[in-house]
């Protein structure tokens, strides 16, 4: 065999195995590429099915918070409206100062642990057979006055939102009754407003 021979079968070698390297890294290369990239688009399916997840819960969350909103407004208008009704037929006829009284007493009452722990709860509280609040027992009432009504619930309102007695009465103030009855109650007289007198008990 010639040297030219020879150098070109030596260069032909050479040229192959280069080649066959070149392959295998490009196939090297193509593998790692497709792992890379399958990896990624099952990490991208993931975080897409957390993100539709976290999506969900917080929809979830909405609803029940909006749920749980309506429940408050809706309580707070049953009590509101208890409220108001107890003012305007026990004092309707009375001042600013009367109906604040008779609510004081009632919210006395529920924050009391002697006595219901809402305010319709309390206004249409019986202890054997006897209301705590004597219009209660006196059947469906009707409204005679809607400017008295307006009145009472505008110092419901005001006593609701404030959740305190508008320092009218103490706290221990949970009785009264109309200054034309005498019940004799081994109660402490604390003070006479309108046409109430009001003890602590």
């Amino acid at each position: 065999m010639t040297s030219f021979n020879k150098k070109f079968f030596k260069f032909l070698s050479i040229f192959t195995v280069l080649v066959y390297s070149l392959y295998g890294i490009n196939s090297y290369a193509e593998d790692a590429i497709e792992r890379d990239t399958r990896e990624y688009s099952l990490g991208f399916v993931e975080v897409i099915q957390e993100i539709k997840e976290d999506a969900a819960e917080e929809k979830k969350k909405t609803v029940l918070r909006k749920i749980e909103t309506q429940n408050i407004h809706l309580a707070n208008n049953r009590e509101l409206k208890c409220l108001a009704d107890n003012i305007y037929y026990e004092a309707g006829n009375q001042s600013t100062q009367g109906k604040l009284a008779v609510a004081a007493v009632t919210i006395n009452r529920v924050k009391s642990p002697k006595f219901p722990k809402s305010v319709c709860a309390v206004v249409y509280q019986r202890t054997k057979r006897v209301c705590q609040f004597s219009w209660v027992c006196e059947g469906k009432k009707s409204v005679r006055s809607a400017q008295q009504y307006s009145e009472s619930k505008k110092v419901a309102e005001k006593v609701l939102l404030s959740g305190a007695n508008q320092g009218i009465l103490g706290r221990n103030v949970l009785f009264y009754h109309a200054d034309y009855v005498n019940p004799r109650w081994n109660l402490k007289r604390v003070t006479k407003i309108g046409d109430h007198i009001f003890y602590a008990g």
